[in-house]
C-alpha cells in the first residue's frame, strides 16, 4: 500500500503520517540442553498482516488523533505449544519526508485488542518495547492512532516499524 499525499490548505496544512511495518521473525533453532536431556527443536513463528499502514488526511481541529486506516493482526505461535515467548515493537526512528522533514515517532500509540496479553502503547524511536509476553499460540489486533498537529509540515511520513519474537 502506497501513503497517502498530505493536501495544504488555505493557511494551515493537513497532515497524513505513514508507518510503514516490517515484518520481523526469529526462528529458534535447535537449542542444546544438558547431557541428561535430549536436545528439542524448539520454534516460534510471528505472522502480521497487513505489512504497511497509513493515517489519512484530517484536520487537526476536527480529528485531533487520528486512526490508521486497518488494525494490524499480530500471531504468535510456539513448538512445543507451551514454550514462553516475549515480543517487542520497535519504531527505527522518527516519521520521516522525502525531503527531510521529522515528526517525532511519540506521536503513534496502539492499542491491543484483546490485551490480557498483549499491551498499549506509544512508539519510542530506536527502542524496543515489550509488547506481549506468554506461552503457546496467541493473537490480537493492534489498532495505531496519530496525534494529529497544525505544527507538522505537510508531507508524506514513513518509518519501520520491526515486530520481534524470541523465545524466553
Amino acid at each position: 500500500m502506497k501513503p497517502g499525499n498530505l493536501v495544504k490548505g488555505n493557511k494551515r496544512a493537513r497532515l497524513l503520517a505513514a508507518a510503514l511495518v516490517s515484518v520481523g521473525l526469529l526462528l529458534i533453532s535447535p537449542v542444546g540442553l544438558s547431557s541428561r536431556v535430549a536436545p528439542q527443536h524448539w520454534t516460534i513463528t510471528i505472522n502480521i498482516f497487513p505489512t504497511t499502514i497509513t493515517f489519512p488526511a484530517a484536520d487537526p481541529d476536527l480529528e485531533p488523533v487520528v486512526a490508521a486506516n486497518t488494525p494490524v493482526h499480530i500471531q504468535v505461535t510456539t513448538s512445543p505449544a507451551n514454550r514462553r515467548w516475549e515480543v517487542t515493537i520497535r519504531a527505527e526512528g522518527n516519521l520521516v519526508s522525502a525531503s527531510g522533514q521529522v515528526i517525532p515517532i511519540s506521536t503513534i500509540s496502539w492499542r491491543a485488542s484483546p490485551n490480557e496479553v498483549f499491551r498499549d502503547g506509544v512508539l519510542a524511536a530506536g527502542q524496543s518495547l515489550v509488547l506481549a509476553q506468554d506461552r503457546g499460540q496467541k493473537e490480537a489486533d493492534l489498532s495505531f492512532y496519530f496525534q494529529n498537529s497544525w505544527d507538522y509540515v505537510a508531507g508524506e511520513y514513513a518509518q519501520v516499524i520491526t515486530f520481534t519474537a524470541s523465545l524466553l
